[in-house]
């Protein structure tokens, strides 16, 4: 049964999603360039307002405002199916990318988006995939990525 999700227009939420069976596929640049460019394509779009951004090797934490209009299961649909196929035509492969559903939380006021803000900026430094939150060039912190103001 799928994982239901409560909604509100224009709404911020916090979200992760886990690559199936964990595999740790961005430690890859080009697995991981797939889903920092599908995340940007949604800004572009106007589907979203990208807050934060952190790329672990076998997940993915996101802060976004949706467009008003905008479902948040329809969007991690675009999200995940999109990066899927371009993953797998990367890697020559078949078969799936992403763990079914994912974790939302709607993030209620500033104090609450800058809690998750540094969770997710954290979260390199204690998977000790670097000593230094600067050092870990997968999170919008990185000056490579704009992001747009909460």
């Amino acid at each position: 049964m799928p994982h239901a999700h409560l909604e509100a227009e224009s709404r911020c939420y916090f979200v992760t999603t886990n690559v199936y069976g964990r595999e740790s596929l961005f430690l890859h640049p080009e697995t991981a360039d797939i889903v920092v460019r599908t995340l940007y394509h949604l800004r572009s779009a106007g589907r979203i307002k990208l807050h934060a951004f952190v790329l672990m090797p076998d997940h993915l934490h996101f802060i976004a405002s949706l467009a008003i209009g905008e479902a948040l299961p329809k969007l991690m649909h675009s999200l995940k199916s999109y990066a899927a196929k371009e993953i797998n035509r990367c890697l020559g492969k078949k078969g799936k990318v992403w763990q079914r559903g994912f974790y939302s939380h709607g993030v209620r006021n500033e104090k609450d988006i800058l809690e998750k803000i540094s969770y997710l900026m954290q979260n390199p430094v204690k998977a000790r995939l670097c000593d230094t939150v600067e050092e870990y060039w997968l999170r919008s912190a990185n000056e490579a990525y704009e992001i747009d103001p909460y």
